[in-house]
């Protein structure tokens, strides 16, 4: 921890922080002084509620090999918890108080890192039987003709609107409706390529189903003639509108293809990509 920022310079880091919602780099040029100091100053503060220095934190604690062989037991049996946690589940198992400073710092050098989990909505036991049979009767094709589509609704809200306010002046409450910015797509990838994308502007049904099947794909079917088609099967996907229109478009239907599947639908990875750069740019737009 840098030592050369008073008490009250400590103080004013959190206040801009905590009550202005200021980033640390922001703080660092009001301050002024390095960004990592902004940082060091505002975990000190939210691990122990002081923003200096006190003697018997254990910044430099050293775990032995059985004290960490504990805490990777620890941290495979709790991968969801915060490290607050798992210092007190490590402080059960062996009596040693470990600040939640050194969890994240051993976590780290253990190798754990943090990953969003998989949505997986609950299935039937009926429905799980159907994604083992199909993917054990496809476990050996390869995907290289393979079409995979979908639609995805994205939304915004805008939760992280930033007020710039003077020094001292309270924080304004913002009164935020339901209604978020929303925008429905369909599109669809394949092992070399990528569709058109699509923008959902009314209510999907089988007409307009093959509406989007045309100008996604249109500009694309003389190289996807003989691929297999996969979509998650909503009806208006299955109805022999939509098949008629691909077979005569020489595109081979995946009729087995199971309900609930998301993670066998490799257009979905496309769509959380797409969702967590759109985040970003909203999140971007409103702060500057």
């Amino acid at each position: 921890m840098n030592d050369h920022l008073s008490v009250g310079d400590r103080w004013r880091i959190v206040s801009l922080k905590f009550d202005q919602g200021l980033n640390a780099h922001t703080i660092a040029h009001h301050i002024p002084c390095h960004v990592s100091t902004v940082y060091n100053i505002i975990n000190l503060y939210q691990e122990t509620n002081d923003v200096i220095e006190r003697d018997g934190r254990d910044r430099h604690m050293l775990l032995n090999d059985n004290e960490i062989h504990t805490l990777r037991q620890v941290l495979f049996r709790y991968p969801n918890e915060t490290s607050t946690s798992i210092a007190n589940r490590f402080f059960e198992r062996t009596g040693l108080n470990v600040n939640p400073r050194t969890i994240r710092r051993y976590r780290l050098s253990l190798g754990f890192h943090p990953v969003h989990p998989r949505t997986q909505p609950r299935i039937s036991a009926t429905r799980a039987q159907q994604r083992l049979n199909f993917c054990l009767s496809h476990a050996s094709d390869r995907c290289h003709q393979v079409i995979f589509s979908d639609e995805k609704a994205f939304e915004i809200d805008v939760s992280g609107l930033v007020y710039y306010i003077p020094n001292g002046r309270r924080r304004p409450t913002h009164f935020q409706s339901q209604v978020q910015h929303r925008v429905a797509v369909f599109g669809a990838v394949w092992y070399d390529g990528r569709s058109d994308l699509v923008v959902i502007h009314d209510c999907t049904n089988t007409t307009t189903y093959v509406q989007y099947l045309e100008a996604a794909l249109d500009a694309h079917l003389n190289r996807l003639r003989q691929y297999y088609f996969i979509h998650d099967r909503p009806t208006w996907a299955h109805t022999r509108l939509a098949h008629d229109w691909l077979r005569n478009n020489r595109v081979r239907c995946t009729d087995t293809y199971p309900p609930v599947s998301p993670d066998l639908n490799a257009v979905e990875s496309v769509w959380s990509w797409m969702n967590r750069t759109t985040c970003q740019i909203s999140s971007a737009m409103q702060t500057t």
